[in-house]
């Protein structure tokens, strides 16, 4: 049975990875906005107390790795949950990441409700089939807000599994408005002008496009963003099995992330850099631009920095975006939770408008529901594209088996060689092309 469980584990892990990885998480443990239930000590809340309504504590962890993006509107969501069922308590910590996951999934002890991705990589549906999720269906919750392709996100085999997600994710090029206009430059309209303007920018002695090569998800972000806008129909072909991925616009659209390292556009020490130092670097003015996801938004925009934003334009002047639904809101229930029906009213409350603006008014997303409300103005130029293309990393992920991650190669060895000037974009559609699965191969 321990061999079993350790081989389930072991393909969960060769399957990580996340879209949309944000802020780095803090240290200590957090203030997530957990509190007592009314007249209870903790001791009270769990044996139960006045009234016929059991009270228990739920355990429920958080996105690590965007904690200091989360930390705030949870504190906020958590504190409103508990105000409307204060039978309930929660024990929110911001404990999750691959890792810590894994081993919890190896150890069986889940805590009652963890974040999901969906259907964005494969992973759920691999916890789904090993049992370490609880379905949703016999609760008859309304999801009637969203729409189907959003249902389709939380949903293995017609069966609900997840909270919905309300917010678009993607890719951008955040840029110094004031630097861009120093040196003549403006948003661009077309791939020409948008290298000329870092052409512009290095002559003036200014990093282009600060980047974080330390950090394996940040420095695969300009991937993220060029692979909509220069391949998307090849990619598309790839995943149908119509095509591969050695087609010549994916191959060039890697060459392409190899020759903005080797034209120094991202800046002469990049490899050493983190997120922090990256950021940084663009809110203190050294660069003058950097790609990251709508998820960081709001932290530029507390910066006091001049922002701008646009997504990255092909050679036609079209904005193919990589589509992706934000994961910052879609839990799971573990199957091994003693209070399921206390769960589902946590995915109920996140389901939401109370706690889905509470999100937006805290990080300022680009929301899919019509009745959510942006209040930074600048949400709308997040918002300001031709088209949803695919996501790259779904894509591999979906040309992977359990022996072969195809979107695991391109993280871990594919960008790293090119980042370094150790491969070409040949090579690394070539490596890609020979690890992937296509469909009736």
């Amino acid at each position: 049975m321990k061999l079993k469980r350790l081989l389930v584990v072991l393909s969960l892990a060769a399957l990580s990875g996340a879209m949309l990885q944000g802020c780095s998480g803090k240290n200590g443990e957090p203030d997530s906005g957990t509190k007592e239930p009314a007249g209870t000590t903790t001791e009270e809340g769990n044996k139960g107390g006045s009234g016929n309504e059991e009270k228990v504590t739920l355990k429920v962890w958080g996105d690590l790795g965007n904690q200091a993006t989360l930390e705030e509107p949870f504190k906020k969501i958590n504190a409103a949950f508990q105000d409307k069922y204060p039978n309930i308590k929660l024990e929110y910590d911001f404990a999750q990441n691959d890792q810590s996951l894994n081993v919890a999934l190896q150890a069986n002890e889940l805590p009652d409700l963890f974040w999901v991705q969906g259907d964005k990589t494969s992973k759920m549906a691999e916890m789904v089939r090993n049992g370490f999720i609880r379905e949703l269906n016999e609760y008859n919750m309304d999801i009637s807000r969203f729409s189907e392709t959003e249902k389709a996100y939380g949903m293995i085999d017609g069966k609900l599994y997840c909270s919905l997600p309300s917010f678009f994710d993607t890719n951008v090029v955040y840029y110094n408005k004031d630097l861009y206009e120093q040196n003549g430059l403006k948003a661009p309209n077309n791939w020409d002008e948008f290298v000329q303007g870092l052409e512009a920018l290095k002559a003036a002695g200014i990093t282009p496009i600060t980047l974080a090569g330390k950090s394996e998800w940040d420095r695969a972000w300009p991937i993220f963003a060029f692979a909509p806008a220069m391949s998307n129909d090849a990619l598309t072909a790839a995943q149908n099995g119509t095509g591969k991925l050695t087609d010549p616009s994916i191959a060039q659209m890697f060459q392409t992330y190899r020759d903005f390292v080797d034209n120094g556009y991202f800046g002469k020490d990049f490899v050493a850099q983190d997120y922090a130092a990256a950021q940084l670097a663009f809110m203190n003015g050294k660069a003058g631009a950097i790609i990251d996801g709508t998820w960081a938004n709001a932290t530029y925009v507390d910066s006091g920095i001049n922002l701008g934003r646009f997504p990255v334009p092909n050679k036609d002047g079209k904005k193919i975006v990589q589509s992706s639904y934000s994961n910052f809101m879609t839990y799971a229930i573990s199957s091994g939770s003693k209070h399921p029906d206390q769960a589902v009213k946590y995915l109920e409350f996140l389901n939401s408008l109370e706690a889905q603006q509470i999100i937006e008014d805290s990080v300022g997303l680009v929301p899919t529901l019509k009745d959510i409300k942006p209040k930074d103005e600048g949400i709308q130029e997040l918002a300001v594209f031709d088209e949803a293309g695919v996501n790259i990393y779904s894509v591999l992920t979906a040309l992977s088996t359990p022996e072969s991650n195809v979107a695991d190669i391109m993280m871990k060895d594919v960008i790293p060689k090119l980042m370094t000037s150790a491969a070409t974009g040949e090579e690394a559609a070539a490596a890609l092309d020979k690890a992937a699965n296509y469909p009736g191969k």
